[in-house]
């Protein structure tokens, strides 16, 4: 009885240890997921996925490195050279976003009012103007 005893607390560190990288990935997919849909959403809303972003870029790095570790270079690699990049546009569109907060916004509630392509396309005219002289303001010109 006391071997098998053993047998199960010799096991459980090698299964917690596989369940970890499951873990990690199945958070990292969520937080890209979580990303993906409020870049979607509305402006306020959208802001939260420069978070989910960084959440998700700090758990790619982890998950790549346990992939080296472990010799899984093709799911490593893919990582990095998709996964970084993917996480770091969401992060500078997000601040983008908190930077021209103000003409942004403008165009989201001219684009939901607007009723014909002509008035969608008057929105973004205007928006174009509006984001030239907020920029022009801000550097002083």
């Amino acid at each position: 009885m006391s071997t098998e005893h053993r047998d199960d607390q010799d096991q459980r560190p090698s299964d917690e240890a596989a369940a970890r990288p499951r873990r990690l990935l199945g958070a990292l997919v969520v937080t890209m997921f979580a990303s993906w849909l409020l870049l979607m959403a509305p402006l306020p809303f959208s802001l939260a996925a420069g978070v989910t972003a960084l959440i998700a870029l700090v758990l790619l790095i982890l998950v790549s490195v346990q992939s080296f570790r472990e010799g899984r270079w093709g799911m490593a690699v893919l990582g990095v050279v998709v996964g970084v990049p993917a996480t770091l546009m969401i992060v500078v569109g997000s601040l983008l976003s908190v930077l021209f907060y103000g003409p942004m916004s403008q165009v989201e509630e001219c684009r939901s009012t607007a009723i014909t392509e002509q008035a969608k396309a008057q929105c973004e005219s205007e928006a174009q103007d509006s984001m030239a002289g907020w920029l022009s303001g801000l550097l002083g010109g």
